[in-house]
């Protein structure tokens, strides 16, 4: 059966969907097939995420979530959403300072694409990636982050799954704070 983006609206073209939930599997993966791609919660209304060769869906990664408090900065793996991300750091008293819009898009995959936040003041998402590993196209696991590899790191974080599957992320966080989100709907096409 073939998958389809979040809104169903486009059909990936191959049945060839692989659901690692090791680094080893992962590794196993990109080391046998010669073109893949990562889809995360399929936010995308295009072809950009899509192979006719092999896809690697990370849905049954486990993807713990590491809060680091005295660094301000939080670990997890590449399934984790906005919403589970935002709800473990609030319990903790923490927050990301900027959101996507919507919840249930996956932090790695927005994070890779450079997707905008919440307000015309932000940066972009992949601004507060401090570090992340990456399994590369020979199966190597790689740490890269801000203070050990400068010279890469932009390159690295904003990646646009070019370089290889992004396992686990840290990011910057900041107190909690209080926000309030307007939506209006329905409203006429005038």
């Amino acid at each position: 059966m073939k998958i389809k983006n979040w809104a169903g609206n486009y059909e990936y073209s191959t049945l060839n969907v692989h659901y690692p939930s090791t680094i080893e599997q992962i590794q196993s993966l990109v080391k046998q097939h010669k073109k893949i791609r990562v889809i995360g919660t399929r936010h995308s209304f295009n072809s950009i995420a899509d192979s006719p060769d092999t896809l690697i869906s990370l849905e049954q990664y486990p993807s713990p979530i590491t809060i680091h408090p005295e660094q301000n900065m939080v670990l997890f793996g590449a399934n984790v959403t906005y919403a589970q991300l935002s709800r473990v750091l609030h319990a903790q008293g923490l927050a990301l300072h900027n959101l996507a819009s919507l919840p249930h898009i996956s932090v790695v995959g927005a994070c890779a694409t450079a997707t905008h936040g919440s307000g015309d003041q932000n940066q972009n998402l992949a601004a507060t990636v401090s570090g992340l590993e990456i399994v590369t196209a020979n199966g190597e696991l790689v740490e890269v982050s801000r203070q050990q590899n400068p010279e890469i790191f932009e390159g690295a974080v904003v990646h646009l799954g070019g370089l290889g599957v992004v396992v686990s992320l840290i990011l910057d966080v900041c107190p909690a704070f209080e926000i309030a989100q307007v939506v209006y709907e329905h409203l006429p096409i005038a």
